[in-house]
């Protein structure tokens, strides 16, 4: 399975993300970030992939989701977040942000996480969270996945959508 991780800069804009279920990332200034950013979208960002959220000021996780559509190269939303956000695509939220695990509790709980750390550095570079590594997935088992689930998704959710 491959896993994307994308932050928010604060726990309104996943809200905002979660109710108009969409996830979209910062627009670059930098044409040639810009380029790098949405090749990497295009090339491994599909429907049915599996995503997570986390909280940059909580340094948590949050929101597992489902990819619903592949990322719109050519569209900036504008009318969801208080800023222009760019690649935006379609996700179907199996949790909401009432429930985190954080950064320090998911290196003890979730084996990939605990696997990717070595000499990455922090959770970030780890579960390619960083700017230079949006939408490049992680790989993970499907036991990672249900792990993670168990942790952040609704209940309701479990047996279907995350297993």
């Amino acid at each position: 399975m491959e896993l994307f991780c994308f932050a928010s800069r604060n726990l309104r804009n996943i809200e905002l993300g979660v109710r108009h279920q969409m996830w979209a990332v910062a627009t670059l200034s930098n044409l040639s970030s810009r380029a790098a950013r949405a090749r990497k979208a295009e090339k491994y960002l599909h429907p049915g992939a599996v995503g997570l959220l986390y909280c940059n000021p909580r340094h948590a996780f949050t929101v597992p989701f489902i990819v619903r559509s592949e990322a719109d190269q050519t569209k900036i939303v504008t009318d969801i977040w208080p800023e222009p956000w760019c690649l935006p695509f379609k996700i179907e939220p199996l949790g909401g942000p009432s429930r985190m695990v954080s950064a320090d509790d998911a290196k003890k709980r979730w084996p990939v996480v605990r696997d990717r750390l070595g000499p990455r550095g922090g959770v970030s570079a780890a579960m390619n969270i960083t700017g230079t590594t949006v939408f490049v997935p992680v790989v993970i088992t499907p036991e990672d996945w249900e792990i993670i689930c168990s942790d952040l998704a609704d209940r309701g959710v479990l047996t279907t959508a995350c297993t």
